[in-house]
């Protein structure tokens, strides 16, 4: 039987590399296996609810791949897809699934959310950096444009009045041309500054709403302990799936079940009850499932 514990954050696991085949261990505890390659379990895809939204040819193909797990690192066939054969694995439509269903919708609206918020808090720091240089232009040009109006002071002071018009027109020129171009500096600088208040304000609302619907989340999502899997003699039931990896993964774990393995105490191995530190993606078997089926790698 498989347990699952559905948390808010997903850890992801790299297994080392698998060898081609696990050799025999002579020193290993070995199981009672209950199937090979010359005996193999024969079983079926039973009918199933389409609103799981999975069809029948996905789940054979996912079964396939599920015994593929325990076949590649021993060389053993232990399953056969079989439609007429009397073992049966069947997928439960109920309200775990249903809980499991609005979850994963419920993350998928939290994880746009956030990107939202980090696409606009993104813009709200290139804005501040836009602001920022944009004030030192500002100052940098103030400055030019003060000790213009300085020099031209001085030279007031030091020109007679017969060559004063002649000597300083072309400074009271080139200050103008300051004056207009540092107020038009001055105004492009305030609207920077009005789009990043608008932007701070816009950026703090979103990230108000994402914490909002985080804690929505977690009070609608708390985390519980709930079976994902049961092995029952000649049937398998899959209860609840998060994702097609996961369900790939429960079921190879059930499949351990059939072949007569029990839980393990590695939390990495394949007979863990509980998905924790497994790889759901590419998972490899570890050596204590290994051990479990008397091989070693």
């Amino acid at each position: 039987m498989r347990l699952c514990s559905l948390l808010l954050a997903t850890c992801f696991f790299v297994l080392a590399q698998a060898s081609a085949f696990a050799q025999i261990s002579s020193n290993s505890t070995q199981s009672q296996v209950r199937y090979n390659t010359e005996h193999p379990l024969h079983y079926r895809i039973a009918n199933f609810d389409p609103r799981l939204k999975i069809s029948q040819q996905q789940m054979i193909d996912l079964s396939k791949q599920a015994a593929a797990i325990w076949e590649k690192d021993t060389g053993q066939h232990y399953f056969v897809y079989d439609p007429e054969a009397e073992f049966s694995i069947h997928l439960v439509f109920d309200q775990r699934q249903i809980r499991s269903m609005k979850r994963a919708e419920s993350l998928n609206q939290l994880e746009h959310e956030q990107q939202i918020w980090l696409n606009e808090n993104q813009q709200l720091q290139q804005l501040k950096q836009n602001v920022a240089q944009s004030k030192m232009q500002l100052e940098l040009q103030k400055t030019e444009y003060q000790t213009g109006v300085e020099n031209l002071q001085q030279h007031k002071q030091r020109s007679s009045i017969k060559t004063l018009f002649t000597s300083i027109q072309k400074q009271q020129q080139d200050l103008e041309q300051q004056s207009v171009q540092l107020q038009t500096r001055i105004a492009k600088h305030q609207q920077l500054v009005q789009q990043l208040d608008l932007q701070t304000e816009k950026s703090k609302q979103l990230y108000q709403q994402l914490t909002q619907s985080i804690a929505e989340f977690n009070q609608t999502f708390k985390p519980q302990t709930l079976h994902k899997g049961q092995f029952d003699g000649d049937k398998i039931f899959i209860y609840e799936f998060s994702s097609i990896d996961d369900l790939r993964l429960t079921l190879a774990h059930e499949f351990g079940h059939a072949l007569g393995l029990k839980h393990t105490q590695d939390p990495k191995s394949l007979m863990y009850p509980r998905i924790k530190a497994q790889d759901a993606k590419d998972f490899k078997l570890t050596n204590t499932d290994l051990e479990l089926l008397g091989f070693s790698r």
